[in-house]
């Protein structure tokens, strides 16, 4: 039994490989319904998960199999984190993305870079860094009301 206040968590470690990304998006939704997120907002919570392990699949892979991801998820009593990690390729250091686009002209969309404006929007803290060889990408999204957790 977690002691009140402290985080409760879950890990677990996908391969590199593009099809493993969806067991992700249903371990995220399930802990968005359990904790009491909105339909809306666990929807918004998953798409920044999956969004963010895509990314490392892609680009710190190179999309190939064979590269450990973990995915690090802590509970705390005010707010859900993921972390999400990986030994590939390091990303440019992070800065607030600013996307100006017409939403009315679908053949303007921007082909590239939406992930990381979406995940800055939708999450309320973004933080990367690299420790030793291990890129850490971590997603804050406070808690709006009290959870089972």
């Amino acid at each position: 039994m977690t002691p009140p206040g402290e985080a409760k968590g879950i890990k677990f470690t996908i391969d590199s490989r593009l099809g493993n990304i969806g067991l992700v998006g249903l371990a995220v939704q399930a802990l968005c319904s359990y904790l009491g997120f909105s339909e809306v907002e666990a929807y918004q919570i998953q798409l920044c998960v999956v969004e963010a392990v895509t990314n490392v699949v892609k680009h710190a892979c190179g999309a190939q199999p064979g590269h450990e991801v973990v995915v690090a998820v802590a509970i705390h009593p005010e707010q859900i984190s993921f972390r999400i990690m990986d030994t590939g390729k390091t990303m440019k250091p992070m800065s607030r993305t600013n996307m100006e686009f017409d939403p009315t002209n679908l053949a303007g969309l921007p082909e590239g870079g939406m992930g990381v404006y979406i995940i800055q929007t939708v999450m309320d803290r973004v933080d990367y860094q690299t420790v030793d060889g291990t890129n850490i990408f971590t997603m804050h999204k406070y808690l709006r009301k009290m959870s089972p957790a």
